[in-house]
Protein backbone atom coordinates (compact mmCIF):
# COMPACT_ATOMS: atom_id res chain seq x y z
CA UNK A 1 0.00 0.00 0.00
CA UNK A 2 1.29 3.34 -0.93
CA UNK A 3 1.23 6.26 1.38
CA UNK A 4 0.72 10.21 0.48
CA UNK A 5 2.06 12.62 2.75
CA UNK A 6 1.36 16.45 2.40
CA UNK A 7 1.83 19.18 4.79
CA UNK A 8 -1.00 19.93 7.58
CA UNK A 9 -2.55 23.22 7.80
CA UNK A 10 -4.21 25.41 5.28
CA UNK A 11 -5.08 23.30 2.05
CA UNK A 12 -3.77 24.80 -1.33
CA UNK A 13 -4.39 23.91 -4.90
CA UNK A 14 -1.12 22.60 -5.38
CA UNK A 15 -1.13 20.47 -2.52
CA UNK A 16 -5.30 18.89 -3.49
CA UNK A 17 -4.57 18.48 -7.13
CA UNK A 18 -1.18 16.98 -6.16
CA UNK A 19 -2.89 14.28 -4.31
CA UNK A 20 -5.96 14.18 -6.43
CA UNK A 21 -3.46 13.22 -9.05
CA UNK A 22 -1.45 10.65 -7.33
CA UNK A 23 -4.81 9.04 -6.63
CA UNK A 24 -5.73 8.29 -10.03
CA UNK A 25 -2.12 7.33 -10.60
CA UNK A 26 -1.18 5.05 -7.97
CA UNK A 27 -4.62 2.82 -7.35
CA UNK A 28 -4.73 2.24 -3.47
CA UNK A 29 -2.88 4.91 -1.48
CA UNK A 30 -3.40 6.27 1.81
CA UNK A 31 -3.07 9.97 2.69
CA UNK A 32 -1.67 12.06 5.22
CA UNK A 33 -1.77 15.43 6.31
CA UNK A 34 1.02 15.84 8.29
CA UNK A 35 4.72 16.63 8.54
CA UNK A 36 6.80 13.46 6.87
CA UNK A 37 9.66 12.08 9.17
CA UNK A 38 13.18 11.06 7.31
CA UNK A 39 11.88 7.38 7.35
CA UNK A 40 8.84 8.86 4.98
CA UNK A 41 11.08 10.96 3.24
CA UNK A 42 13.33 7.59 2.33
CA UNK A 43 10.67 5.59 1.25
CA UNK A 44 9.99 5.09 -2.44
CA UNK A 45 6.34 3.60 -1.58
CA UNK A 46 5.60 6.95 0.39
CA UNK A 47 4.95 9.73 -1.66
CA UNK A 48 5.76 13.13 -0.46
CA UNK A 49 4.39 16.65 -2.21
CA UNK A 50 4.41 19.93 -1.51
CA UNK A 51 6.54 19.63 2.39
CA UNK A 52 9.40 17.91 2.97
CA UNK A 53 12.11 20.10 1.64
CA UNK A 54 13.27 17.86 -0.79
CA UNK A 55 13.03 17.27 -4.63
CA UNK A 56 13.96 13.38 -5.42
CA UNK A 57 12.46 11.60 -8.19
CA UNK A 58 13.93 8.08 -6.91
CA UNK A 59 12.29 8.55 -3.73
CA UNK A 60 9.75 10.32 -4.64
CA UNK A 61 9.74 13.51 -3.08
CA UNK A 62 7.93 16.22 -4.53
CA UNK A 63 8.58 19.27 -2.79
CA UNK A 64 9.53 23.02 -4.33
CA UNK A 65 10.16 25.44 -1.05
CA UNK A 66 13.69 24.56 -1.08
CA UNK A 67 14.76 26.23 -4.41
CA UNK A 68 13.15 29.64 -5.31
CA UNK A 69 13.68 28.51 -8.75
CA UNK A 70 11.72 25.22 -8.89
CA UNK A 71 8.04 25.56 -9.80
CA UNK A 72 4.63 24.27 -7.78
CA UNK A 73 4.49 20.60 -6.46
CA UNK A 74 2.36 20.02 -8.98
CA UNK A 75 4.45 21.21 -11.92
CA UNK A 76 7.09 18.54 -10.31
CA UNK A 77 4.92 15.84 -10.37
CA UNK A 78 2.73 16.98 -13.73
CA UNK A 79 6.35 16.48 -15.35
CA UNK A 80 7.23 13.25 -13.27
CA UNK A 81 4.35 11.73 -14.72
CA UNK A 82 4.62 12.63 -18.57
CA UNK A 83 1.68 15.07 -18.71
CA UNK A 84 3.51 18.48 -17.98
CA UNK A 85 4.39 19.50 -21.48
CA UNK A 86 0.60 18.45 -22.84
CA UNK A 87 -0.77 21.12 -19.82
CA UNK A 88 1.26 23.43 -21.19
CA UNK A 89 -0.70 23.10 -23.82
CA UNK A 90 -4.11 22.68 -23.35
CA UNK A 91 -4.72 24.66 -20.13
CA UNK A 92 -4.35 28.20 -19.75
CA UNK A 93 -4.62 28.11 -16.30
CA UNK A 94 -1.76 25.63 -15.88
CA UNK A 95 1.48 28.24 -15.80
CA UNK A 96 -0.34 30.63 -14.08
CA UNK A 97 -1.26 28.04 -11.03
CA UNK A 98 2.35 27.71 -10.55
CA UNK A 99 3.13 31.05 -10.48
CA UNK A 100 0.51 32.11 -7.91
CA UNK A 101 2.17 29.20 -5.67
CA UNK A 102 5.17 30.13 -5.50
CA UNK A 103 5.56 34.07 -6.34
CA UNK A 104 1.86 34.79 -5.08
CA UNK A 105 -0.86 36.82 -6.54
CA UNK A 106 1.00 40.11 -6.65
CA UNK A 107 3.82 39.08 -8.31
CA UNK A 108 1.79 37.12 -11.00
CA UNK A 109 -0.80 40.00 -11.10
CA UNK A 110 2.07 41.61 -12.32
CA UNK A 111 3.08 39.51 -15.21
CA UNK A 112 -0.03 39.26 -16.85
CA UNK A 113 -0.23 43.20 -16.65
CA UNK A 114 -3.80 43.14 -13.96
CA UNK A 115 -4.57 44.68 -10.95
CA UNK A 116 -4.51 42.15 -8.16
CA UNK A 117 -8.17 43.10 -7.66
CA UNK A 118 -8.82 41.02 -10.91
CA UNK A 119 -7.58 37.82 -9.68
CA UNK A 120 -9.08 38.12 -5.88
CA UNK A 121 -12.23 38.72 -7.92
CA UNK A 122 -12.32 35.68 -10.30
CA UNK A 123 -12.14 33.84 -7.43
CA UNK A 124 -14.26 30.76 -7.16
CA UNK A 125 -16.39 30.09 -4.47
CA UNK A 126 -16.35 26.67 -5.01
CA UNK A 127 -12.47 26.38 -4.83
CA UNK A 128 -12.57 27.81 -1.62
CA UNK A 129 -15.10 25.30 0.11
CA UNK A 130 -13.04 22.05 -1.35
CA UNK A 131 -9.92 23.48 0.10
CA UNK A 132 -11.57 24.29 3.38
CA UNK A 133 -12.96 20.45 3.26
CA UNK A 134 -9.28 19.01 2.46
CA UNK A 135 -7.88 21.48 5.46
CA UNK A 136 -9.80 19.77 7.74
CA UNK A 137 -8.71 16.03 7.34
CA UNK A 138 -6.27 14.85 8.47
CA UNK A 139 -6.17 11.49 7.17
CA UNK A 140 -7.75 9.52 4.22
CA UNK A 141 -8.59 6.27 3.20
CA UNK A 142 -10.90 4.47 0.44
CA UNK A 143 -13.72 4.47 2.07
CA UNK A 144 -13.83 8.13 2.99
CA UNK A 145 -16.21 9.86 0.61
CA UNK A 146 -13.88 13.07 0.15
CA UNK A 147 -10.80 10.14 -0.90
CA UNK A 148 -13.21 9.04 -3.87
CA UNK A 149 -13.79 12.63 -4.83
CA UNK A 150 -10.40 13.63 -4.93
CA UNK A 151 -9.46 10.07 -6.74
CA UNK A 152 -12.27 10.86 -9.58
CA UNK A 153 -11.07 15.13 -10.25
CA UNK A 154 -7.60 13.27 -10.64
CA UNK A 155 -8.98 11.02 -12.94
CA UNK A 156 -10.83 13.48 -14.90
CA UNK A 157 -8.16 15.80 -15.36
CA UNK A 158 -5.75 13.65 -16.71
CA UNK A 159 -8.54 12.13 -19.26
CA UNK A 160 -8.89 15.91 -19.55
CA UNK A 161 -5.56 16.10 -20.92
CA UNK A 162 -5.80 13.33 -23.77
CA UNK A 163 -8.87 14.13 -24.62
CA UNK A 164 -8.01 18.17 -25.64
CA UNK A 165 -5.10 17.10 -27.15
CA UNK A 166 -6.90 14.61 -29.24
CA UNK A 167 -9.36 16.53 -30.29
CA UNK A 168 -7.22 19.19 -31.22
CA UNK A 169 -5.54 17.50 -33.52
CA UNK A 170 -8.88 16.37 -35.30
CA UNK A 171 -10.14 20.14 -35.53
CA UNK A 172 -6.73 20.49 -37.41
CA UNK A 173 -7.58 17.48 -39.84
CA UNK A 174 -11.57 18.14 -40.12
CA UNK A 175 -12.56 21.85 -39.61
CA UNK A 176 -13.14 23.90 -42.62
CA UNK A 177 -12.60 27.85 -42.68
CA UNK A 178 -14.20 29.59 -45.17
CA UNK A 179 -15.21 32.87 -46.51
CA UNK A 180 -18.11 35.00 -45.13
CA UNK A 181 -17.85 38.28 -46.36
CA UNK A 182 -15.10 40.42 -45.37
CA UNK A 183 -14.55 38.07 -42.40
CA UNK A 184 -14.36 34.28 -42.14
CA UNK A 185 -16.21 31.32 -39.98
CA UNK A 186 -14.84 28.14 -38.50
CA UNK A 187 -16.99 24.95 -40.01
CA UNK A 188 -17.19 22.09 -37.99
CA UNK A 189 -19.37 19.21 -38.24
CA UNK A 190 -17.78 17.33 -35.16
CA UNK A 191 -20.57 16.79 -32.64
CA UNK A 192 -19.70 15.32 -29.19
CA UNK A 193 -18.57 18.47 -27.14
CA UNK A 194 -17.90 20.61 -30.40
CA UNK A 195 -16.27 23.00 -28.48
CA UNK A 196 -13.58 21.18 -26.48
CA UNK A 197 -10.18 22.53 -27.65
CA UNK A 198 -11.70 25.01 -29.97
CA UNK A 199 -9.59 28.17 -28.37
CA UNK A 200 -6.56 26.36 -28.62
CA UNK A 201 -7.36 25.73 -32.56
CA UNK A 202 -8.32 28.89 -32.97
CA UNK A 203 -4.82 30.36 -31.05
CA UNK A 204 -2.66 27.76 -33.40
CA UNK A 205 -4.51 29.18 -36.51
CA UNK A 206 -4.02 33.24 -35.14
CA UNK A 207 -5.94 34.63 -37.84
CA UNK A 208 -8.23 37.49 -36.62
CA UNK A 209 -10.07 37.25 -39.52
CA UNK A 210 -12.10 34.26 -38.03
CA UNK A 211 -14.68 36.03 -36.40
CA UNK A 212 -17.55 33.05 -36.32
CA UNK A 213 -17.74 29.77 -35.67
CA UNK A 214 -20.47 27.17 -36.84
CA UNK A 215 -20.88 23.89 -34.60
CA UNK A 216 -23.65 21.12 -33.71
CA UNK A 217 -25.61 22.61 -31.02
CA UNK A 218 -25.60 20.36 -28.12
CA UNK A 219 -28.85 21.76 -27.24
CA UNK A 220 -31.14 21.15 -29.90
CA UNK A 221 -30.98 19.64 -33.43
CA UNK A 222 -29.38 22.37 -35.17
CA UNK A 223 -26.03 24.67 -36.02
CA UNK A 224 -25.05 26.49 -33.30
CA UNK A 225 -24.11 30.03 -34.93
CA UNK A 226 -21.23 31.90 -32.60
CA UNK A 227 -19.45 35.47 -32.35
CA UNK A 228 -16.04 34.95 -31.41
CA UNK A 229 -13.84 37.79 -30.16
CA UNK A 230 -17.28 39.57 -29.46
CA UNK A 231 -16.42 40.82 -32.94
CA UNK A 232 -19.03 44.07 -32.86
CA UNK A 233 -19.92 43.92 -36.49
CA UNK A 234 -21.82 40.59 -35.78
CA UNK A 235 -25.45 40.98 -34.75
CA UNK A 236 -27.33 37.50 -34.67
CA UNK A 237 -30.59 39.46 -33.74
CA UNK A 238 -30.73 40.70 -37.32
CA UNK A 239 -31.51 37.49 -38.53
CA UNK A 240 -33.77 35.83 -36.09
CA UNK A 241 -36.89 36.09 -38.24
CA UNK A 242 -35.47 34.08 -40.54
CA UNK A 243 -36.95 31.13 -40.84
CA UNK A 244 -34.80 28.63 -40.37
CA UNK A 245 -33.67 30.60 -37.17
CA UNK A 246 -34.95 28.89 -33.78
CA UNK A 247 -32.89 30.94 -30.90
CA UNK A 248 -31.20 34.19 -31.02
CA UNK A 249 -29.75 35.31 -27.64
CA UNK A 250 -30.36 38.56 -26.35
CA UNK A 251 -27.01 40.26 -27.10
CA UNK A 252 -27.00 38.55 -30.48
CA UNK A 253 -23.66 36.78 -30.23
CA UNK A 254 -25.31 33.37 -30.93
CA UNK A 255 -28.27 31.83 -32.73
CA UNK A 256 -29.20 28.13 -33.64
CA UNK A 257 -31.13 26.50 -36.65
CA UNK A 258 -34.30 24.51 -36.11
CA UNK A 259 -31.51 21.41 -38.34
CA UNK A 260 -28.48 20.91 -39.84
CA UNK A 261 -29.56 22.59 -43.02
CA UNK A 262 -26.44 22.40 -45.53
CA UNK A 263 -23.28 24.51 -44.97
CA UNK A 264 -24.49 26.67 -47.92
CA UNK A 265 -27.42 27.72 -46.14
CA UNK A 266 -26.05 28.32 -42.82
CA UNK A 267 -23.25 30.18 -44.09
CA UNK A 268 -25.73 32.02 -45.86
CA UNK A 269 -27.46 33.35 -42.41
CA UNK A 270 -23.99 33.95 -40.70
CA UNK A 271 -23.51 36.74 -43.44
CA UNK A 272 -26.59 38.55 -43.21
CA UNK A 273 -25.62 38.76 -39.69
CA UNK A 274 -22.42 40.90 -40.54
CA UNK A 275 -22.34 44.73 -40.50
CA UNK A 276 -20.56 46.53 -43.08
CA UNK A 277 -16.89 47.21 -41.14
Amino acid sequence: MYKIITHPGSAHKDDFMSVSLLLATLGDAEVYRCEPTPEDLADPDTYVVDVGMDYDLEKHNFDHHQDSSFPCAFHLLMRYLGYHDAAMIVFGWYAHMSMMDVRGPYRTAQYLGVDTSVLFASSSPIDGYILSCFSKVTSLTRTDAFYGLMKEFGEDFIAMVSQKMARLEQLKKETKILPVKHLKALFSRIGDNPKLSMELYLRDLADDDIAISITPSVRGAGWEILRLGDNLLIDFRSVATHPEIRFVHANGFMAKTKSLIPLEAVLEIASQAIGDS
